[in-house]
């Protein structure tokens, strides 16, 4: 998958979405995030159409650290009970996810106090050899994760990385129409994601984009 779809998957992701889970066996690692600013194109017309949920597995040489500024004093640690679903999601810095970018997945490592490698780690060398990698913030917990192979999934099928963009687009798109239309007989179903980003002018939002 080449970096301009990563970048702007990353940033669909990391507006206003978060990290909800992860997942590892073998030699497959998954990341899940929710309120992607993907266009879902299999749900009715008048329904939400951000993407619930995506995806993003690393196959082959997978890693994972865990990070984070927390005092805990808890019988499992915080990514443990991440995993069997007793803590919720984690909103995800605005802009602060990046895609294939060792350095900032350093910046990323040396930033919070806390590192909690569970898989073969060696920093740099890992950081630099990797093929592919993530590096998240998201409040006082973060990850940086990669492996040799990466592959985007929806709820419905793999998103291929020529369909990354269209679907950034058109979920902009929505967003537009999802504003237009707020408060009219007319209006869509709620969606949250597009609720937290909020046009500059709400009374009249048609004049962000003219």
């Amino acid at each position: 998958m080449n970096k301009k779809a990563l970048d702007i998957l990353a940033d669909a992701i990391s507006d206003a979405g978060a990290w909800q889970w992860w997942h590892m066996e073998k030699d497959m690692l998954q990341l899940e995030f929710c309120g992607v600013q993907l266009y879902d194109e299999s749900k009715a017309e008048k329904d939400s159409h951000t993407m619930d949920v995506i995806a993003i597995r690393f196959f082959g040489n997978v890693f994972i650290v865990f990070l984070d500024d927390l005092y805990e004093d808890a019988a499992k640690p915080w990514y443990e009970r991440f995993y069997d679903d007793e803590i919720a999601a984690f909103e995800c810095d605005g802009y602060e996810l990046e895609f294939d970018n060792p350095e900032y997945a350093r910046e990323v490592y040396d930033g919070y106090r806390n590192r909690k490698p569970i898989t073969s780690f060696d920093v740099m060398d890992t950081l630099t050899g990797a093929k592919h990698l993530i590096a998240v913030k998201s409040g006082d917990t973060g990850v940086v994760a990669g492996g040799d192979r990466i592959e985007v999934v929806s709820k419905n099928a793999s998103i291929l990385e020529e369909e990354i963009e269209p679907l950034s687009r058109k979920w902009w798109e929505y967003w537009k129409n999802y504003w237009r239309l707020r408060g009219t007989p007319d209006a869509l179903h709620k969606d949250q994601t597009c609720e937290v980003i909020i046009p500059v002018d709400v009374k009249k939002p048609q004049g962000f984009w003219q």
